[in-house]
């Protein structure tokens, strides 16, 4: 791993391994020095994960990863204190919904929806984990977060089990989405399988497998300036702005994704305001 160009790395996380674990093993096979992720996947949950190598760690906050897009199976009649498949089982022998009663109802959970997270999760309550709570049978008030759910499809439905692919925004609870689907039907639903597919703009089909990498495989590796979805700026003095000197301007040369000028932007509280634009009418 070159030193000098930070990557981004686009990679398949497996079933049964936690997420930190599993990019410790990545930073193992690649030799990096260090890694971060742009956000966990539970144990049993497959698919993309988004992790951050040696000197992209600091920029991983840049990254853009307000959407997220999953496959997720959910199987009606039982209701467990995780809210997925893991769990203990806390209810049981709910009636199985026909697709029709499903399809009704799944307009309910697009849009600007609260979602109360499970209790066996990440969500921090008084800067403490809520699974901590929960493994410690500590009570603790747990307060809906308002999430963006965009699209909902039903891919298949057999029996007890239900396929979705869900469009959301992040900090969107899966296992809270099934959970409150089986409520809504007035039985009970837990999530029983979850792959992520996409992340901000990036997606499952251009991830690599740990395997791959291992071998020397390359595929999955982004640089930096690549996975940081922001405006670019060209500056003249690059030993300036390296050694942390400010650089002030009031215009900036404005660019399209290909390097093409398009245009002068004027700097105003952080917002560029297009001064001069090229019209290419002309």
């Amino acid at each position: 791993m070159e030193e000098l160009r930070p990557y981004i790395l686009l990679i398949s996380k497996p079933f049964g391994i936690t997420s930190f674990q599993f990019m410790d093993r990545v930073r193992t096979a690649l030799g990096a020095r260090k890694a971060g992720h742009t956000g966990t996947l539970d144990p049993m949950a497959t698919g993309l994960m988004v992790i951050a190598l040696n000197n992209a760690t600091r920029f991983i906050p840049f990254i853009n990863t307000d959407i997220k897009k999953y496959v997720i199976q959910i199987q009606f009649g039982i209701e467990t204190d995780t809210d997925d498949i893991t769990g203990n089982v806390i209810n049981s022998g709910g009636k199985v919904p026909d697709i029709s009663e499903i399809e009704a109802v799944l307009g309910d959970f697009i849009g600007d929806v609260r979602q109360r997270p499970p209790f066996y999760s990440a969500k921090k309550v008084n800067g403490k984990r809520l699974y901590k709570y929960a493994r410690n049978k500590n009570e603790v008030e747990v307060k809906e977060s308002e999430v963006s759910i965009y699209k909902i499809e039903v891919m298949f439905f057999k029996k007890d089990k239900l396929v979705l692919r869900v469009l959301c925004s992040k900090g969107t609870y899966m296992r809270a989405l099934a959970r409150d689907l089986g409520r809504k039907l007035r039985t009970f639903a837990t999530l029983s399988a979850i792959a992520r597919t996409r992340v901000g703009n990036f997606y499952i089909k251009d991830a690599a497998f740990l395997s791959c990498i291992a071998r020397g495989a390359r595929k999955g590796l982004i640089p930096l300036s690549e996975a940081v979805d922001l405006p670019a700026l060209i500056i003249e003095n690059k030993n300036a702005f390296l050694n942390g000197i400010d650089i002030k301007t009031k215009f900036v040369k404005v660019q399209d994704n290909s390097g093409n000028f398009i245009g002068i932007g004027e700097v105003q509280e952080s917002v560029i305001h297009p001064k001069k634009v090229l019209n290419e009418n002309i």
